[in-house]
């Protein structure tokens, strides 16, 4: 990284990383306002198909869940 007046540049990729404005750092504004907009609306889409319920991801620990012996619903060592 390099430092050329106000602003810090990666030598790899030649993009400015922060921007010294006095005291505060900030990052540079690149982004047209469509480009945020559409951004903007594929994460407010995102968020809106989230789910949180419960989802088995796993066939097999189910399969093995559902035989092991219980006790008030927790899995218990069998006695022999």
């Amino acid at each position: 990284m390099s430092f050329s007046g106000s602003t810090f540049t990666d030598a790899a990729s030649k993009e400015p990383a922060l921007i010294d404005d006095g005291n505060e750092l900030q990052m540079p504004v690149d982004q047209s306002s469509t480009e945020r907009e559409v951004k903007l609306m594929r994460y407010k889409e995102k968020r809106m198909r989230r789910c949180f319920e419960k989802q088995i991801r796993y066939a097999s620990r189910k399969a093995y869940a559902q035989v092991r012996p219980r006790v008030k619903g927790r899995f218990a060592k069998v006695t022999e």
